[in-house]
């Protein structure tokens, strides 16, 4: 997600930097969390909605917040810090490029990832830069553990038929797949919706979810 630069987030991030994971955590990022709860890792937080009601609902597991952009990473942080009121014992930000995922994780040391609506990188020869791009499906393979699930969503049919595709070259299970996941009403029984989401669903885009399984 892109936002204009906004000068108060990089001193906002240094004042509240118990909640965000630093270069030194590499590894060994679960003790800071002060638990053995499994971690949920979501790719590309945006203002931080999903990733709030996530971890406000769910006391038992750990939720990592991804954000290249470190403007972005100051607004959800904000956000999440105003909307809490106190420090959130299971959530904590990180301000790191996803081609760097293997570099900060260990491997088999995640439980879930999420991806919702990333940016579809809609020219062909932009395609290495999609976060459904095989090579960034091999990383996220490596931090996984066995029996975990990527979530996708998106409402970019280009960006779902270009994931289906590399799915397939990838080591992982196609585990569910809808191109209007608002015809499903069991797999909304548990749909955690983000911003994004809620405008693209009151616009009448179908919003379209993939779930792949390491096996």
């Amino acid at each position: 997600m892109r936002l204009r630069n906004k000068n108060w987030t990089s001193e906002y991030i240094e004042l509240n930097k118990k909640w965000v994971l630093q270069e030194e955590d590499y590894i060994n990022c679960l003790n800071k969390f002060d638990n053995d709860y499994d971690i949920h890792l979501e790719i590309g937080c945006g203002k931080g909605n999903f990733v709030i009601n996530k971890s406000e609902n769910n006391e038992k597991i750990n939720y990592i917040a991804l954000e290249k952009e470190r403007t972005v990473i100051g607004v959800a942080l904000k956000k999440s810090i105003e909307y809490f009121g106190s420090f959130k014992q299971n959530l904590r930000f990180l301000n790191l490029n996803a081609d760097k995922l293997s570099s900060f994780f260990a491997k088999k040391q995640i439980s879930k990832i999420y991806l919702n609506f990333s940016d579809p990188w809609p020219k062909k020869r932009h395609s290495k830069y999609r976060l459904t791009n095989v090579k960034y499906l091999d990383i996220y393979f490596d931090i996984l553990l066995k029996k975990s699930t990527i979530e996708i969503k998106t409402d970019n049919e280009g960006l779902y038929n270009f994931t289906l595709e590399e799915a397939i070259k990838s080591k992982f299970k196609l585990l569910y797949n809808n191109d209007d996941l608002y015809s499903d009403l069991k797999e909304l029984e548990n749909n955690t919706q983000t911003e994004y989401e809620v405008k693209f669903n009151a616009m009448g885009k179908k919003i379209k979810k993939i779930i792949l399984l390491k096996e």
